[in-house]
């Protein structure tokens, strides 16, 4: 498992104190929805190891007073979303008056570890001030911005490609947004989806990894946005659209996964990064699959026959529903889709009307890939239109680090023109997932 080093500053770090019998109390809070173990050391002895999220004593300031705490905060990956690291430490004392915060941030690497080393010193508030007038304290920490570079970029099927059926696939299988992704459409069409997720472009210091995984609705961190567009012979297509998920559940009984957490957080507290990365894997096959997901998305677009932005007109959008259900928590799982579409005549290119979708997907992951069969039902609600449907085979690879490729073949909506031959490509920008500022 790769581990990345930071040595945090000022080094050493002064925690005011004013009364000589003052217990001193430690907490260092993992935030970001990673998981993190800590040490407390002070001359050797060990002060306090683990989880250290609640606060916790780790002894009198008469004892302390002018050693140097050391503590080492691990920090693994376990976001899907980012691997940006945050914690902040706090020194209180027994009244619960804060005397040291600090946030402290860092990038761990993709699925490792980011090792945070920092040193302390309790001082009584007159030995501080003389400490201060001999010494100029550094005031920087890693906090700076960082670049946003990313990874793993699987991104789902586009709401707004989705809107003109425009897609291999479209019912969308449970896919967690990461920051920003791009898919590019092929095989005779042009075009693509950008995808970005606003939540993860800021960090998070009071997210831990438990109440990610215990949150219900988790609403804000799967919020995403996106633009498309698409070329055919006689259309071109231009559309936005949102998705996020309202409801999520995992196995019934946590305890595993509670279990795992805790295995972890002592783990990284000893350093014992072979025993993390098999630990992790673990972890991570549990939060990959949640048994049942509800997700909702809408998008909106237009279409024009001359290719030009002045002529785009806005005639085409819709709304839906997709539930998703894995019933043993494994490879299989299967998705049902409702959605709501109202399309608006544009000079004999768009049929005017009122159309539901019903459907369903079925999906089995075999190592890097992906098969799937999807039916959807239209439902026209005009009187002088029949109904129609889409029924498709679809398979996807990951075809090396951070591409993916999805290639569709089956029948597709309308009478004329409806056979399908897609592919889609979807890829990463560089070696890690979207950075927070």
């Amino acid at each position: 498992m790769e581990v990345k080093n930071y040595n945090l500053e000022p080094n050493p770090r002064s925690v005011d104190a004013a009364d000589p019998n003052d217990e001193i109390y430690l907490s260092i809070k993992i935030g970001n929805g990673q998981l993190g173990g800590n040490k407390v050391t002070a001359e050797g002895k060990l002060l306090a190891k683990g989880n250290l999220t609640t606060r916790t004593h780790i002894g009198n300031l008469n004892s302390l007073n002018q050693k140097t705490i050391e503590v080492e905060t691990n920090v693994l990956d376990v976001n899907g979303f980012t691997n940006r690291c945050v914690f902040t430490t706090a020194f209180y004392n027994q009244d619960n008056k804060e005397l040291f915060s600090k946030i402290d941030k860092g990038d761990a690497p993709e699925n490792g570890v980011a090792s945070f080393k920092g040193k302390y010193i309790v001082n009584f508030i007159i030995v501080l001030l003389f400490f201060c007038c001999l010494f100029n304290q550094q005031v920087q920490a890693q906090t700076s911005a960082k670049d946003l570079t990313f990874t793993k970029l699987e991104t789902p099927t586009s709401p707004g490609l989705i809107l003109f059926d425009e897609t291999p696939s479209s019912i969308e299988k449970p896919t967690t947004p990461q920051g920003l992704g791009l898919s590019l459409l092929g095989l005779g069409q042009n075009g693509g989806a950008l995808e970005f997720a606003p939540f993860w472009l800021v960090d998070h210091p009071n997210l831990s990894a438990k109440a990610m995984s215990d949150k219900k609705s988790p609403i804000l961190s799967h919020f995403a946005i996106s633009i498309a567009s698409a070329k055919t012979d006689t259309l071109s297509y231009l559309s936005g659209g949102i998705r996020t998920r309202i409801f999520q559940s995992y196995r019934s009984d946590t305890t595993e996964l509670n279990n795992l957490r805790t295995k972890i957080e002592d783990a990284l507290a000893d350093s014992e990064f072979d025993r993390v990365d098999s630990l992790r894997k673990l972890y991570i096959d549990i939060l990959e699959k949640p048994v049942f997901t509800i997700d909702i998305a809408a998008a909106m677009g237009g279409s024009n026959t001359t290719n030009s932005f002045d002529d785009l007109e806005l005639n085409r959008w819709a709304v839906w529903m997709t539930f998703n259900c894995r019933p043993k928590g494994d490879d299989f799982y299967f998705t049902i889709l409702s959605r709501y579409i109202n399309s608006e005549k544009y000079e004999e290119t768009n049929i005017e009307a009122d159309l539901v979708d019903i459907g369903s997907r079925l999906n089995y992951d075999i190592s890097k890939f992906t098969v799937s069969l999807e039916y959807v039902h239209r439902m026209n609600f005009t009187t002088d239109i029949l109904n129609d449907y889409r029924l498709a085979a679809i398979g996807s690879y990951h075809l090396a680090e951070n591409i993916f490729l999805t290639a569709t073949f089956g029948k597709n909506f309308s009478d004329v023109n409806n056979i399908i031959a897609l592919a889609g490509i979807n890829f990463g920008f560089s070696q890690k997932k979207v950075k927070a500022y």
